[in-house]
């Protein structure tokens, strides 16, 4: 099987002071477990401001609401575990990483001007379990710094800013290839 990596989907807000209080940590252990862990921040439109979830509040709340987000911070890692980010740690990323994949994705990229091109191939190792696929691309802006806190609850570094869901919010079913083939999935975006 391939490796596998810990999503972590991390709700949070610059203006939610709980937030500002367990972020630093996670953000600390993920530094440090960059090479287990693949990790979006989904900036939503609550408790206040802030600018980042302005940039794309449909496919933020599409995300929201598919885990049913009921208050942030939260971290759902590979969609089953929910947990605060002041929580996360070694157990649970191998928790959910421990088994492997029978799958394993490329992504590639390229840019001219402002057109970014994704490439994502995923190559089966393995078989796949039976089941209904899709594949989600997501855009991400790495470190986003302000100056001055652009919220209400002091934080002025945000990494791994959601930005926009490739092909769109509702991903794009697949079926796996046989194992040692891949399929592949190239998607256009314009840089904002």
């Amino acid at each position: 099987s391939a490796r596998k990596y810990a999503l972590c989907e991390h709700f949070t807000q610059a203006s939610c002071g709980p937030c500002a209080q367990q972020n630093p940590a996670f953000h600390y252990f993920y530094d440090a477990n960059a090479d287990k862990i693949h990790h979006i921040a989904y900036h939503t439109s609550w408790p206040g401001v802030d600018p980042m979830n302005a940039a794309n509040p449909t496919e933020v709340q599409t995300r929201v609401d598919n885990y049913n987000v009921q208050g942030v911070p939260g971290i759902w890692v590979n969609g089953t575990i929910e947990a605060q980010p002041g929580g996360i740690d070694g157990a649970v990323v191998d928790q959910t990483t421990s088994s492997g994949s029978p799958v394993r994705l490329y992504v590639t990229e390229t840019t001219v001007g402002t057109q970014r091109t994704a490439t994502i191939r995923v190559k089966s190792f393995d078989a796949v379990p039976t089941g209904n696929y899709k594949i989600y691309a997501a855009v991400v802006e790495r470190n986003v710094n302000y100056t001055n806190p652009p919220g209400s609850n002091g934080e002025k570094y945000f990494p791994n800013v959601f930005r926009k869901m490739l092909p769109n919010d509702q991903g794009e079913t697949f079926t796996a290839a046989a194992i040692g083939q891949d399929v592949s999935f190239t998607y256009n975006y314009t840089l904002a």
